[in-house]
């Protein structure tokens, strides 16, 4: 269509209805009436020559040019307003929704700690954490996610830049009693025992990285793989299973039931960096810079850039 004819102005009532797919919700955060929302609906749909929502039994369904319109509007409108902005960046004038995604330990280790130091810091913002996957990446490009938070340094496209912000332990989580529990052993000591480990979306997930480090004659195999943690978590408690998983994820899982062996290695290869991800056009921008600090306070220790 020709852009001369759409009515800019309501294009504001269309970015808030993509999010929340919901006319009540959405008139809340524009401090309107739901009639007002649904009639600027009906205008845009007519401007636009597409539903743009079909309604069903749980909601509003965005059409393909709405799914289209929901990837792109956003950072339209935030490309706009920093280009329109002379002020200094305030977070708590931000609003609106930031994406994360984090892989499966640090979602459960960190996750909610850099959630909730963003509403601090940003009241008026919406936090979606979600997982890191295969799409993660093309995500960021394109304008899904805001940043993403996984291990350092990752094989990505040139146009995503990656910061190190912080550094994990990693040990074995086994159960209570465990005959290793408490101990300080090698990596071939601890693969006198079956093995679990957490697989981690374009980071081990051909093998596990553990395969790596081993000096011996005999081909390591792990016992149990997962995408998910709590499926190890059972084994360990069920048997004599060494779960291999930072030591931060002992603050989040009950020490009743679990324990832990420290892993002594030479060449520190039980250490691995925490990247921030984000789109490389996102470079100078205060926001990401903001989004940066808040991470790196939050995984220890502070890293050399």
């Amino acid at each position: 269509m020709n852009l001369h004819h759409l009515d800019l102005n309501l294009l504001k009532t269309l970015l808030v209805l993509l999010q929340e797919k919901n006319t009540n919700r959405t008139a809340e955060r524009l401090n309107t009436s739901q009639p007002a929302v649904s009639r600027n609906l009906a205008k845009l749909r007519d401007q636009l020559g597409d539903p743009l929502f079909i309604r069903q039994s749980r909601g509003l369904k965005l059409t393909p040019k709405g799914e289209e319109l929901a990837e792109r509007l956003p950072k339209v409108f935030e490309d706009l307003t920093e280009a329109l902005s002379g002020e200094e960046f305030l977070p708590e004038k931000q609003v609106g929704v930031i994406k994360i995604a984090m892989n499966g330990f640090l979602i459960e280790t960190h996750g909610y700690q850099i959630c909730e130091a963003i509403t601090q810091s940003a009241p008026n913002v919406t936090v979606e954490l979600l997982s890191y996957s295969a799409k993660t990446g093309a995500e960021l490009i394109n304008g899904e996610l805001d940043f993403a938070v996984s291990y350092y340094p990752l094989d990505v496209s040139k146009e995503l830049r990656q910061v190190p912000i912080g550094l994990l332990d990693f040990v074995g989580i086994v159960r209570k009693e465990h005959p290793l529990e408490g101990a300080t052993v090698s990596i071939n000591e601890m693969l006198k025992f079956d093995i679990g480990g957490l697989i981690i979306p374009e980071f081990n997930h051909r093998h596990m990285l553990l395969a790596d480090f081993v000096k011996t004659e005999d081909y390591f195999r792990p016992k149990f793989r997962s995408q998910a943690i709590n499926p190890l978590l059972s084994s360990v408690r069920n048997s004599d299973l060494v779960f291999v998983a930072p030591k931060s994820l002992m603050n989040t899982i009950d020490e009743r039931q679990y324990g832990y062996v420290e892993v002594f290695d030479i060449e520190k290869r039980n250490e691995i960096k925490v990247g921030l991800l984000y789109n490389s056009k996102y470079l100078k921008s205060e926001k990401f810079r903001w989004i940066e600090s808040i991470c790196d306070s939050i995984i220890p220790p502070d890293m050399i850039k």
